[in-house]
């Protein structure tokens, strides 16, 4: 199960725009010390793997507590030290969640990440006798391409067939595109309605907007780049 199944505004027209990668423990270990450690080396080579989002990426700008009373020190050291805090956090992740997101702007970066985790990691925790599950979301094309190209088969499917019913009062189409970046409903409607009436009134420009936007989604699967480009036509 994904909680990014929800996802609107991709086209098979427009292919390469995103890609989610999702690790998942179940919950019989989620607890496991040696699950825990695999979970973050997981998370240390997807962000070599370079993504655009990544969870917990905010952490740095929003309160996550979790974090407790580490959340001031990793503030400061994010000031003197961005890249070595970021791998620090997405590190820690494993080790908090059972759960490590990251969202690819470039199919091909997926492709070699799943190419490298079928290596030493996953010869490693299969000895261990440790599952993982991978989730890939994103276009069934692409991710069939992408499971092709690096020796997998894909096991199941997971397709959300939309909204029915009385379905007058949604948002417009291109909110919603924004809305359902995040799967557990952090980006209210009512602050993508905002955002762009400032873009509208030239006190914020588009990438403000949609990094605002991204903020407060600790799963970090929020495509910014997407975000902007939507941005755009809803400030038209």
């Amino acid at each position: 199960m994904s909680h990014t199944s929800q996802r609107r505004g991709l086209s098979e027209y427009k292919p390469g725009k995103e890609m989610i990668v999702l690790a998942m423990l179940p919950k019989e270990i989620k607890d496991n010390s040696s699950a825990k450690a695999a979970m973050s080396e997981l998370a240390a080579i997807m962000k070599d793997h370079g993504p655009d989002n990544w969870i917990i990426k905010s952490a740095t700008e929003i309160h996550v507590p979790d974090l407790g009373p580490a959340e001031g020190l990793v503030r400061r050291m994010h000031k003197h030290w961005p890249e070595k805090t970021d791998r620090l956090l997405i590190r820690a992740a494993g080790y908090l969640s059972s759960v490590v997101t990251a969202l690819y702007t470039d199919v091909e970066k997926v492709k070699a990440l799943i190419s490298e985790i079928q290596g030493d990691w996953l010869e490693n925790n299969r000895a261990k006798g440790l599952p993982v599950s991978i989730v890939l979301s994103g276009l069934f094309d692409e991710v069939r391409e992408c499971c092709r190209k690096t020796g997998t088969t894909e096991h199941t499917y997971l397709h959300s067939l939309g909204f029915y019913g009385s379905v007058d009062a949604l948002p417009s189409p291109d909110e919603l595109e924004i809305i359902t970046m995040c799967g557990h409903g952090l980006v209210a409607t009512n602050r993508v309605r905002d955002l762009a009436a400032k873009v509208r009134a030239g006190s914020m420009g588009l990438r403000e907007a949609a990094e605002e936007t991204a903020r407060p989604c600790v799963c970090g699967i929020v495509n910014i780049d997407r975000a902007e480009e939507v941005f755009a036509r809803l400030v038209k």
